[in-house]
């Protein structure tokens, strides 16, 4: 394996002691700082840099491009390859899955996703898992924007406390017509609520105001918060398993369960191992209660594991939104929704001026967007859904 290198992300970020935000900072790096990987301790990286060694989460990291599948899915960007050799490509992610088909050499895949050295894929047209060793990938592509576009200034990191200056002037405020669907209604309502703060972000980084009321209809029907007060998440068994529950396998088997190799599908879990197993998506209540058991086993991969507010930004994250911290973030976000709004327009922009989420959006390529934002499984999905609120939202401003 080659080298690695990288750079620090556009904002200055700590370089730690020690693998962990509990190790004290032994420097600030100025942004766009160059380093060396001495050892991958996920999510932590081992660096030397010009201000000498310590340990950089991997957020705040972008890694140089070599023949490395692992660099893919430190970037936010969908990556492509080829099989190296005759290629198995198996049902799930490991060697006693059932074979679907062999791939002849040379093959097109498209990375989806990865669990542990398997690589869930797609390829002409079939999707399975291939072990990462016998894939080649293709170059990373170079981050294009539209002609005669500057890139954006780079988004202040501090939150304001407060839920002041979130509306607009009297005279944007937007009102549907008697008998107008759902969708048009809920545009009205959340823009009459938070488009002055979606104005003035959405200028500084170039995009149309309408894509983030789109987003957040789409995310959470434009509501941060429950009916009690709680910020709005969704608890997600499969990434606390990766967090977690590798590390501690029999107990999350007791308490946890998911499907497979469709993990995000099909969410249970008990309290107690020999009780019924409970269903909880959809019921913020019920939500709240695994997370709170799951935060009695590991708070900080609880928060990893939860999207969180009106954007539904996973707590992992976090680094791109701007936190040091889950902690950070999840506290930013219960605060109110100012916290949510200027999070998720840190998240669009990323850690580089020209990120793909950014670029989509300037571009109003939203299936591209929804592939970065959602994930590829449902883009066309979500890309049609947030087309459409976003449609209305034009028709409405006339």
């Amino acid at each position: 394996m080659s080298e690695r290198t990288g750079q620090t992300i556009a904002v200055p970020v700590y370089m730690r002691s020690g693998p962990g935000i509990q190790h004290p900072a032994a420097a600030t790096l100025p942004p766009v700082t160059p380093f060396t990987v001495l050892m991958e301790m996920a999510p932590w990286l081992h660096i030397h840099c010009d201000l000498g060694e310590g340990y950089l989460h991997q957020n705040f990291a972008t890694l140089d491009p070599i023949e490395d599948w692992a660099v893919s899915f430190a970037l936010e960007i969908v990556r492509t390859g080829k099989a190296r050799n005759f290629l198995n490509l198996r049902s799930g992610p490991g060697t006693h899955f059932d074979r679907i088909v062999v791939l002849a050499p040379e093959t097109p895949l498209e990375i989806q996703s990865q669990e542990g050295v398997w690589l869930k894929v797609s390829a002409e047209g079939v999707v399975g898992y291939v072990h990462s060793d016998f894939v080649v990938l293709d170059p990373l592509p170079t981050p294009t924007i539209p002609p005669g576009t500057n890139p954006p200034p780079q988004l202040p990191v501090d939150i304001r406390p407060g839920e002041e200056n979130l509306q607009p002037p009297a005279h944007e405020m937007l009102t549907a017509p008697v008998g107008s669907d759902t969708t048009t209604r809920s545009v009205a309502r959340i823009w009459n609520r938070f488009g002055g703060l979606f104005q003035e972000l959405s200028q500084q980084l170039r995009i149309d105001p309408g894509v983030a009321v789109a987003v957040f209809l789409i995310e959470s029907g434009g509501e941060g918060f429950g009916s009690d007060g709680r910020l709005k998440i969704r608890f997600e068994n499969h990434v606390f398993r990766n967090y977690w529950g590798k590390l501690n396998p029999d107990r999350f088997a007791q308490h946890f369960r998911h499907d497979s190799p469709r993990t995000w599908e099909n969410h249970f879990w008990r309290p107690h191992p020999d009780g019924e197993w409970l269903s909880f998506h959809g019921n913020q209540a019920k939500e709240w209660e695994v997370f709170n058991f799951a935060r009695t086993l590991d708070d900080t991969a609880a928060k990893m594991c939860i999207s969180m507010g009106g954007p539904q930004i996973m707590g992992f994250n976090h680094a791109t939104t701007g936190f040091e911290s889950v902690h950070q973030m999840f506290d930013a976000f219960a605060q109110g929704n100012r916290g949510q709004i200027i999070g998720f327009f840190r998240f669009v922009q990323g850690g580089t001026p020209n990120s793909q989420r950014l670029v989509a959006l300037q571009t109003l390529d939203f299936e591209k967007f929804a592939s970065l934002y959602n994930g590829p499984g449902q883009a066309a999905r979500y890309a049609g859904l947030i087309q459409g609120a976003y449609e209305r939202f034009r028709q409405l401003r006339g």
